[in-house]
């Protein structure tokens, strides 16, 4: 990341600027230390992330990693940890269905399932509904996905 860029004998440098380095401070004892050091790895007691609700401008989703610590003293310090941005996208799971039907493939339920994040039990339900609705053409028979 360039901070600023400066001019000497009419070239242009680049002043690289240097990364931030987040400290945590006991509000009851004054006690501090870094994120992602040896001490904040020792006083770490537990995680989670929390999932900012909007995008940004870009579309970005961010991430922060939220975290507790325990002070020497007894008191418990909460902040983050570190944050990601970036785009996260996918297919649902009705468009990853409908490109396995369209592969007109003979297919096991179970695997396809897992490898969608799903319930074998619950794909089998929708695959019932859409050949029921006409919107898929085969059968299911032996926990396998039969096209016609």
């Amino acid at each position: 990341m360039l901070n600023y860029i400066s001019y000497e004998n009419n070239h242009q440098i680049s002043m690289a600027r240097k990364a931030k380095v987040k400290t945590l401070k006991c509000k009851k004892c004054g006690f501090s230390f870094e994120v992602n050091s040896q001490e904040d790895k020792d006083r770490r007691q537990k995680e989670w992330p929390f999932v900012a609700p909007m995008p940004d401008k870009d579309g970005n989703v961010t991430i922060t990693q939220m975290a507790t610590w325990k002070c020497d003293c007894g008191y418990t310090i909460r902040g983050s940890a570190g944050k990601t941005k970036g785009k996260f996208e996918g297919k649902s799971r009705k468009e990853q269905i409908a490109d396995l039907l369209e592969k007109n493939e003979k297919f096991e339920i179970e695997i396809e399932a897992n490898g969608m994040g799903a319930e074998k039990e619950n794909l089998e339900k929708m695959l019932n509904f859409m050949i029921k609705k006409g919107m898929a053409s085969g059968k299911i028979e032996d926990g396998f996905f039969i096209p016609n």
